[in-house]
């Protein structure tokens, strides 16, 4: 595996990693039925969630290389299989390297060529930054494609990227990635707590979580609870996170005198506080976002039960026909969404509805599920069950 995980290195034989990147490469070490190796490259990286770890105890085999060196000749001589992300585009000459190697190649890829490009326009930079952004994706996507199509398999997360790319290759891949594991859905005590509060007409309970950017217009839900507090309409919404527009947020709240209906919490530990604070405290997650990134809280919302009332994009749109778990809102902007939360203010059963179609979805793509989907698609790929 070709990673762009951070690391840090701290002496001899130890290393500070994330702990989800490492959980994750255990999981692959399980249902890997040879050596799994691991590239790392040195750089200056942020660490979501560092831990520090020996290299005996990670359960795989780790090779630290430095920044912008090329992969060994010799990891791929003697690879098998060799899996890497494409959507970096810093391996797309792996097809001409692997070639005359026994070892199979894959790709992983999660933007479309529309969303790369939304994704840098929206970014908070300077212009002419966010323009060479565009510039570069656009001179690198026949590149890419050429890449994705020479390799002996491709997997895609999410629609667009599937729409996008999967025609090219002969062994192609959809899954929706996302951490939500069996047991963290949603219990059928807790549909039927939150049914009733919501047949009731309580208020409707609003959640998101993320990172506090632009590219996520966290900003959009100031406009929306004014509007909802000015209409009289009975609310609660929670945004979760951090990043470089919770100030704003946090002021924009306090000035407009919606502290009573709307909070900013710090980020949650996802296991033992997100997903239980989802599954008891919340009915509905609002996302004002219109990148078409695959995001993983999409999944992870509906398998806590939360139906998503969501602006339109190419992500979410799709996922709203594959799982009939929520609403979809134009581009119209704050008083579109108001009045689609009026409606569901009046009809309260279609929550309910939502919400019990949201966890069946969240079930049949859960963490276990994906994973499983992605090994087997691999082991078959060298006929390593054969």
């Amino acid at each position: 595996m070709l990673s762009p995980a951070p690391l840090a290195e701290v002496v001899a034989g130890e290393v500070v990693l994330d702990v989800k990147f490492v959980e994750g490469m255990k999981l692959h070490s399980l249902l890997w039925p040879g050596k799994l190796r691991c590239v790392l490259w040195r750089g200056p990286h942020r660490i979501d969630e560092p831990m520090r770890y020996s290299l005996a105890q990670l359960g795989f085999e780790l090779i630290i290389l430095d920044h912008g060196a090329p992969v060994p000749d010799l990891l791929l001589d003697e690879a098998a299989l060799v899996y890497c992300s494409a959507d970096d585009m810093k391996h797309l000459d792996l097809p001409q390297a692997m070639s005359g190697r026994f070892g199979k190649l894959v790709y992983t890829i999660e933007q479309s060529l529309s969303g790369r490009m939304a994704s840098g326009i929206a970014q908070q930079a300077k212009l002419r930054r966010r323009i060479g952004s565009a510039v570069f994706n656009l001179r690198h996507e026949r590149r890419l494609r050429r890449a994705l199509a020479q390799a002996d398999g491709i997997h895609c997360n999410g629609y667009p990227a599937a729409r996008a790319y999967q025609r090219l290759n002969g062994n192609p891949l959809r899954y929706l990635d996302n951490r939500m594991r069996t047991p963290m859905l949603a219990r059928r005590s807790e549909h039927q707590i939150r049914t009733r509060r919501v047949l009731s007409g309580a208020p409707l309970r609003f959640l998101w979580y993320g990172a506090l950017t632009p590219e996520s217009r966290v900003l959009d839900y100031l406009p929306i609870a004014c509007l909802m507090a000015q209409r009289g309409l009975p609310f609660e919404l929670e945004i979760i996170g951090s990043g470089p527009l919770a100030g704003r947020l946090q002021d924009g709240i306090s000035a407009l005198g919606l502290g009573a209906q709307m909070r900013l919490l710090p980020p949650q530990p996802f296991d033992v506080n997100l997903i239980p604070r989802m599954r008891q405290r919340a009915d509905i997650f609002l996302s004002t976002r219109r990148l078409p990134t695959p995001l993983s809280s999409y999944v992870e919302a509906l398998g806590c039960g939360l139906p998503i009332l969501g602006v339109r994009n190419a992500m979410w749109s799709r996922l709203h026909a594959a799982s009939n778990a929520g609403w979809l809102v134009g581009r119209g902007g704050a008083g579109v969404m108001l009045r689609a939360i009026e409606r569901l203010h009046e009809d309260r059963g279609a929550v309910v509805k939502a919400s019990q179609n949201a966890v069946d979805f969240a079930r049949a793509h859960s963490f276990e599920t994906v994973f499983a989907q992605r090994m087997t698609h691999l082991r078959a790929l060298v006929h390593a069950d054969d």
